[in-house]
């Protein structure tokens, strides 16, 4: 199952990010570390946020001088991105001083290493890190995915929506979501039973997460045949149109379903937008998302409904 692929990672699985102005620099290190694990370099701290917005390293390997935006600056702003903020940093630094090692523990660094580097002390230091990082990733599995789908479960989703609230406040991005659930999957219990009943919400889960392209959208299961998809920095029509390919990939799994109209697992989605000026709060837009997702139910099923449009994108089979 999904759960077991998430539990398996090991050290080589793990992604450090390199950031040095220094492309000589940026080499060494790489030809130290790349036969231990994947590694991405960057020549700024520009560039650092600017790929940390789209990916989440498991661990970023950081000069502390560099033009434009030190690594104290850079560790900052990850700081004060709740769905960045838990990246591990090491610094590293030819300054030694107790003034400047104390600047970089307060940057909120978990080590550093000084130039010149020492290949084994890097290489040690790194493999600590990513290993207490993978045992930490571990025990986060255990508490916040769902054992039957490897979706996230409800524990995330409150311990993740305040801190996207916090990051959509702080960066004045929209935050959209979009919960469906499974159309007449009562009746798919009854008539195939609840063992079958299990493996259909795995494999629509895993279809749907695979379908996500952005690792910060992330799949919660809600309870039951109910789900939600969490869509930070994305507006009323960039939901809608993941919500439609949400229905087109459970749509082609062509699940058979012979009490359904459609004869296979379809799904109905609703969707709702808080706008960074607006004075929604989560609970409500959460509202208006299962409202319209009411909604979407009462129009036919196997369709998205929004918080003020009708339902559309309904899919015909094949014949």
């Amino acid at each position: 199952m999904f759960i077991e692929q998430v539990n398996k990672r090991t050290l080589s699985d793990c992604h450090l990010l390199i950031v040095d102005d220094q492309a000589s620099s940026r080499m060494i290190l790489e030809g130290l570390l790349d036969e231990m694990v994947s590694c991405t370099s960057v020549s700024s701290g520009a560039a650092a946020l600017a790929y940390c917005e789209e990916n989440t390293p498991d661990l970023i390997l950081m000069d502390v001088y560099m033009p434009d935006m030190d690594g104290h600056q850079v560790a900052k702003a990850l700081r004060e991105n709740p769905s960045k903020s838990d990246i591990p940093i090491i610094f590293v630094t030819a300054t030694t001083s107790d003034e400047a090692q104390s600047k970089c523990w307060n940057s909120g660094c978990v080590d550093f290493v000084t130039k010149p580097i020492n290949a084994c002390t890097l290489q040690n230091r790194v493999k600590a890190h990513l290993n207490h990082k993978l045992k930490n990733d571990l025990l986060e599995n255990l508490i916040y995915i769902d054992r039957l789908t490897g979706a996230y479960n409800r524990h995330y989703l409150e311990d993740y929506l305040p801190r996207l609230m916090k990051d959509g406040k702080r960066s004045h991005n929209p935050l959209s979501l979009v919960l469906f659930d499974v159309d007449d999957f009562k009746r798919f219990n009854d008539r195939y039973g609840h063992m079958e009943g299990d493996s259909c919400l795995w494999r629509l889960s895993k279809a749907i997460n695979d379908s996500l392209l952005r690792p910060m959208d992330k799949l919660v299961r809600v309870g039951g045949e109910e789900f939600l998809v969490i869509l930070p920095s994305t507006d009323k029509k960039g939901a809608k149109l993941v919500a439609n390919r949400l229905l087109e990939t459970v749509f082609n799994l062509n699940i058979p379903h012979a009490d359904s109209n459609l004869a296979r697992v379809t799904i109905s989605a609703g969707v709702a937008t808080k706008n960074p000026d607006d004075n929604k709060t989560i609970d409500f837009t959460m509202l208006q998302a299962d409202k319209s997702l009411y909604a979407a139910k009462g129009q036919g099923r196997n369709c998205v409904v929004s918080s003020v449009e009708k339902a559309h994108n309904v899919m015909e089979p094949e014949i």
